[in-house]
């Protein structure tokens, strides 16, 4: 019998790398060990976001709501030829987040699913990206790859990336800008210039404090390039503003709005709903707004450890001349600003830190690659250990909290966002969202209305203002199922058979059980036409229509 000839992908197991053409062998090795590792936490990460959403029934808290009832909204008017309604439609809020939604419904349909999956397609991979690249270059591949775990492992951003919103987009934007910022090398390398002010203009797009966490790195690497970076820098700046200057001029006075309020005196904030989140400008409780916010919110105490011990070791070398890396001052400069401008303007959320999330991983990672061998391991370790506690926790609603409250601390700075003088070691109670809520499947049950000739559907506001029945979230799945709400003001005499009136309440015993349950202790009940005619019964399309109790 002939021989077989081997196969070329055996003859290159088989042949010596020297005989192997120069380009198959950077092929070959053109990726790092870190750099695969880094990979593999983003598509695990992506993984467990689409493990999640095929969990969760709840209805979208509060901006969650918002957000998503936003992105259906303009990718109506984009299948509608409304191209500049589209891109104004989302204000307060830039346009490039829902236009990537709504590729997401293009792709996957109408829902919830193809809205955040799009988000975390398009944004992890940028927030991980770089992360990597910007630890990297300042510390080294290893640092890179536990940037990246640094990130992801952080459970503000998980539970970000769980809802469709903003904040955690604006973050990926930011770390995939200061990284080909610093790639310009002082704005000297012209396409890298070109591509940072793509990258810069949409994360203008993104969200309008964008140019708060990238205007130290900008100053410093176009200091560094001295005279001659002017080419560059200008370069840089056009593409910037071809793509984002237009929706701010369209939109110049709302965003002078904004920024007057964001700067304004904090005692214009005196009656607003959440305490503290506008204290003094120069007082204590401000600038330890976003420390206490990073304990107890973003980072919590471990992890954030890992970034003040990188932040203070990166002081040191200020101090001894001894800078720790060659990037030391864009990222030094860079969080500095960042946090500076960040405090001094009004009012502040649990949320408005996270962009900063890139410098704090950076920090966080680079300290640790320059530990003894042994060391070195046993930080990795501890780092991933962290973020896999972290994801537990965001996730998957593992354990409960585990909170210490510091001498001279209270019980009452629970009722504030940072929760000053508490920290937070470990908890499962996320931001908006954490582990998936198995819950009554209130969108199953709209979309049974839907099927069933219903075409309207009320419900009184002041049973709308809690979390598991929040107004946005509620007007999003109405959306989602092809319903609308009843005009505001309509009497409830004149509901047909095509309306549905709901009723959000607590759950009573021996009373007629509700058609979906929520795990708050609260069911939605149906009625159909006017709920306060005599006679009227409870009805419920699931698991299939029919009438109930007196």
């Amino acid at each position: 019998m002939a021989a077989v000839a081997p196969s070329t992908s055996s003859r290159m197991r088989t042949q010596p790398l020297a005989r192997i053409p120069p380009v198959a062998r950077a092929a070959l090795s053109r990726w790092s060990a870190p750099a695969w590792g880094a990979i593999a936490v983003t598509t695990a990460f992506i993984a467990i976001t689409c493990w999640w959403l095929t969990q969760d029934r709840s209805i979208p808290i509060f901006d969650a709501g918002l957000h998503l009832s936003l992105a259906i909204e303009v990718h109506q008017e984009l299948s509608s030829g409304h191209l500049l309604k589209a891109l104004t439609l989302a204000i307060p809020y830039p346009p490039f987040v829902y236009l990537v939604g709504s590729l997401g419904i293009l792709v996957g349909g109408l829902g919830i699913a193809p809205l955040v999956l799009a988000e975390n397609l398009v944004f992890v991979p940028l927030l991980a990206l770089g992360c990597y690249n910007v630890a990297r270059l300042a510390f080294g591949p290893l640092a890179g790859l536990l940037a990246v775990v640094f990130a992801l492992g952080s459970p503000l951003i998980t539970a970000q990336f769980h809802v469709f919103m903003t904040d955690a987009p604006e973050t990926a934007m930011v770390a995939v800008s200061v990284w080909l910022v610093i790639t310009t090398e002082g704005f000297s390398r012209l396409k890298m210039c070109a591509l940072a002010g793509l990258a810069v203009g949409l994360g203008m797009l993104t969200k309008e404090p964008f140019a708060v966490f990238l205007v130290g790195v900008v100053g410093v690497t176009a200091l560094r390039g001295g005279r001659a970076s002017w080419r560059g820098f200008a370069i840089f700046a056009a593409v910037a503003l071809v793509i984002a200057l237009p929706w701010y001029i369209y939109e110049f006075k709302q965003i002078e709005g904004f920024g007057n309020e964001a700067t304004t005196s904090s005692g214009t904030f005196a009656g607003y709903n959440i305490p503290g989140v506008a204290p003094p400008r120069f007082s204590a409780a401000n600038l330890e707004w976003y420390l206490w916010n990073f304990v107890n919110a973003q980072l919590y105490l471990p992890l954030f450890l890992f970034a003040a011990v990188g932040w203070l070791w990166t002081v040191v070398g200020f101090i001894r001349r001894r800078p720790v890396s060659r990037l030391a001052v864009e990222l030094a400069v860079g969080a500095v600003l960042a946090w500076a401008i960040l405090t001094e303007t009004f009012i502040h959320d649990t949320r408005y830190g996270m962009p900063m999330l890139v410098y704090l991983a950076v920090f966080g990672a680079g300290w640790i690659v320059r530990l003894p061998r042994r060391g070195r391991i046993a930080a990795s370790a501890a780092l991933v250990l962290v973020a896999l506690a972290n994801t537990l926790g965001a996730s998957f609603g593992a354990g409960g909290p585990v909170k210490v409250t510091l001498p001279g601390g209270s019980g009452a700075s629970e009722a504030t966002l940072e929760r000053p003088g508490t920290v937070t070691l470990y908890t499962n109670e996320g931001f908006l969202v954490s582990g998936p809520r198995r819950d009554g499947d209130f969108l199953a049950m709209l979309q049974a209305l839907q099927r069933n000739g219903v075409r309207y559907v009320n419900w009184p506001y002041t049973q709308s203002l809690e979390p598991d029945f929040s107004t946005g979230g509620v007007t999003a799945l109405l959306q989602i199922a092809g319903l609308q709400q009843v005009p505001t003001g309509m009497p409830v005499a004149k509901l047909t058979r095509e309306d549905a009136f709901l009723a959000h309440i607590k759950l009573v015993p021996h009373g007629p059980p509700p058609c979906v349950t929520l795990d708050d202790g609260t069911g939605v009940w149906v009625r159909l036409s006017n709920p306060e005619l005599p006679g009227a019964r409870d009805y419920c399309p699931l698991p299939k229509p029919h009438f109930y109790g007196e």
